[in-house]
């Protein structure tokens, strides 16, 4: 049975996922985060996982993407991507965990399929052409 802090980051955790990543309300980060929290613009399609929590800390499991109609990025490892609002849509997963303190997140800490994201960009070549991952709300 979760402790009461434990309960209170796993509604600070949910909040943060429905409100930021699921419906891109940036003012939900004043409300959720502290001062010096630091994170990425990135939205999130899918996030529903069951939310784990262990004393200061919830481990968050989603699956995310969308469609590149921002910048170009050129501050990569394996390339750049030249050219903005190519209109390519990316899909991965991940694994977060978020660190709470006093109900505030106060770090944010994540493992994310970024290889995949890479090779929907066209940055990064596919190990099997034509073969391709799939998500089911794609």
């Amino acid at each position: 049975m979760p402790t009461q802090e434990e309960t209170k980051n796993l509604e600070v955790i949910q909040e943060y996922f429905t409100e930021y990543w699921g419906k891109g309300n940036p003012e939900i980060v004043d409300k959720l985060c502290a001062d010096d929290f630091a994170f990425p613009d990135i939205s999130f399609h899918a996030y529903q996982h069951p939310l784990i929590a262990s004393g200061p800390y919830v481990v968050g499991r989603w699956i995310g993407g969308g469609t590149h109609t921002g910048v170009a990025f050129h501050d990569l490892a394996v390339g750049a991507l030249e050219k903005a609002n190519t209109g390519k849509k990316m899909y991965f997963s991940g694994t977060t965990i978020f660190t709470l303190k006093d109900g505030l997140i106060v770090d944010e800490t994540g493992e994310e399929g970024a290889l995949t994201a890479l090779q929907q960009l066209g940055l990064v070549q596919q190990p099997n052409p034509g073969k391709e991952v799939k998500y089911l709300h794609e």
